[in-house]
């Protein structure tokens, strides 16, 4: 006859994500209607808030932002970026957490929504360095006039940054922040740290 995997082993861990990526998935695309019109919001609060004159406006259509400025020209372009890209993050780091047995329970949801807070804060700043990529790399001499060569080296090395380690790597971390113990033990690491002393 065989055992039941323990809660927080791996083969647990294993057969109960399938289940928790189809839960995690159906929150994301739930509350994504409403998420995409709030990051961009504050998004573009954010960025008028950096800038004078303000002038950038960002606008929702479906689940793309279009970026721009109020000071140009109408025909003087935009960027349609999708917003599903920098959210999606969401649905890996919802689904590690949901594989847990009892994840949400005692205060587990509070680390959760802790967690996720920091994710859309790192949401709103992915959008952000896209805005301010836009700015300093798409609008031909506008940009040359307004960025300098050391504004533009700094505002693309964090755009990447934001784009593929922070977007990639921050749903794991926050992950094992939220339940370090749970992670370890997975692990097997906080066995021998017991073993230890």
């Amino acid at each position: 006859m065989r055992r039941a995997p323990r809660a927080d082993s791996v083969a647990g861990l294993l057969r109960r994500l399938p289940l928790a990526v189809l839960l995690a998935m159906g929150v994301w695309l739930a509350v994504r209607p409403f998420y995409n019109p709030a990051l961009v919001w504050v998004t573009q609060g954010v960025a008028r808030l950096l800038e004078y004159p303000r002038a950038t406006v960002i606008t929702v259509d479906g689940s793309y932002a279009i970026i721009g400025r109020s000071d140009l020209r109408v025909d003087s372009g935009r960027l349609k970026y999708s917003l599903t890209q920098i959210h999606f993050n969401l649905v890996p780091f919802l689904a590690l957490c949901l594989a847990f047995q009892g994840a949400l329970k005692g205060g587990g949801w509070r680390r959760v929504a802790g967690a996720t807070g920091i994710l859309a804060v790192s949401h709103v700043f992915t959008l952000l360095l896209q805005v301010k990529a836009f700015f300093a790399f798409n609008l031909g001499p506008w940009s040359a006039a307004h960025y300098s060569n050391l504004e533009r080296d700094l505002i693309g090395g964090a755009r990447y940054f934001f784009d593929i380690p922070v977007t990639f790597a921050l749903p794991l971390l926050l992950w094992v922040a939220a339940y370090p113990d749970r992670v370890l033990a997975l692990l097997g690491l906080a066995a021998e740290e017991q073993a230890e002393v």
